[in-house]
């Protein structure tokens, strides 16, 4: 179990995320992670197992040794990215097949497809890119600019907070007026979390957080997909792909997230759905 310890050093306070870990038989080393000179507020406590870290590290190490994270991708893994575009895309109710997709970033657009469908897989492909250029951290600017690219031309307030309340089946996100300082107390976590969270974790809960206040009036979905993978890939992970084909289980593990008001389901879910992707990487 992880826990906040705190150093008094020449005078100064410093506080260190630590864990105790075995090394052998009946041996034990604390490892330190060090997250700066004032303690972490109520709320953020790594809920990510030891075992779970051992395995997405195991990932990272392997994936790495084969592939370089940056748009060097579309070509390495290419098919793996075609189908995070086709899926993300296909769960928000795109039309376009996986072949029709991968023809449309192809630059070939299927003759009796809908212009909104097409433009939906182009603008998925531009924020693609648009992250893999992107040297900042997940800022306000940062997420607006990254809605503007994912819905110009399909939303007319594209890259707007929305002005109206909406609905995702029984789950009444955040009402409208609340969504500015909602979206501000995510970054101000974000901005904490990333100090003190494994990656992965950290990945998963920005998805979490930011789907559950549902800050614009569509592409929500498209959008936690997109920073979830920002922040894996920053970091060096490979993509976390969640298929259509399986979209039942993603909304019936976030409707226990909404009913438990806990967040570690959805973490072990996508623990599990990125352990599943990759197990080549784990024999």
């Amino acid at each position: 179990m992880a826990y906040i310890e705190k150093k008094i050093l020449k005078g100064k306070a410093y506080y260190y995320l630590t864990e105790s870990k075995r090394t052998g038989k009946g041996k034990w080393k604390k490892v330190r992670k060090y997250i700066g000179k004032k303690p972490l507020k109520a709320g953020i406590t790594p809920l990510i197992s030891r075992q779970q870290l051992r395995i997405v590290e195991k990932i990272k190490s392997a994936y790495s040794k084969k592939h370089k994270i940056g748009k060097s991708l579309w070509k390495t893994e290419r098919e793996r990215m075609v189908s995070f575009v086709f899926n993300t895309n296909a769960i928000e109710g795109n039309t376009l097949t996986y072949d029709e997709t991968d023809s449309v970033l192809r630059g070939k657009v299927p003759p009796k497809a809908r212009k909104k469908d097409v433009k939906e897989v182009q603008n998925m492909k531009e924020c693609i890119d648009f992250l893999f250029d992107y040297e900042g951290e997940i800022s306000e600017e940062m997420v607006l600019k990254l809605h503007f690219i994912e819905m110009k031309n399909v939303l007319d307030d594209a890259g707007h907070y929305r002005s109206v309340n909406v609905r995702v089946g029984n789950y009444f996100p955040t009402v409208f007026q609340e969504v500015p300082g909602a979206m501000g107390r995510f970054f101000s976590w974000y901005e904490k979390a990333r100090n003190v969270l494994d990656p992965f974790e950290l990945a998963a809960l920005a998805h979490l957080k930011f789907v559950r206040i549902h800050p614009f009036r569509d592409g929500n979905g498209r959008m936690s997909r997109l920073l979830m993978n920002f922040v894996l890939l920053k970091n060096g992970y490979p993509l976390l792909n969640i298929f259509d084909a399986e979209k039942i289980l993603y909304y019936l593990v976030l409707r226990k997230v909404d009913s438990s008001k806990k967040e570690k389901p959805f973490l072990d879910y996508l623990f599990e759905v990125y352990a599943t992707q990759y197990k080549e990487f784990l024999k």
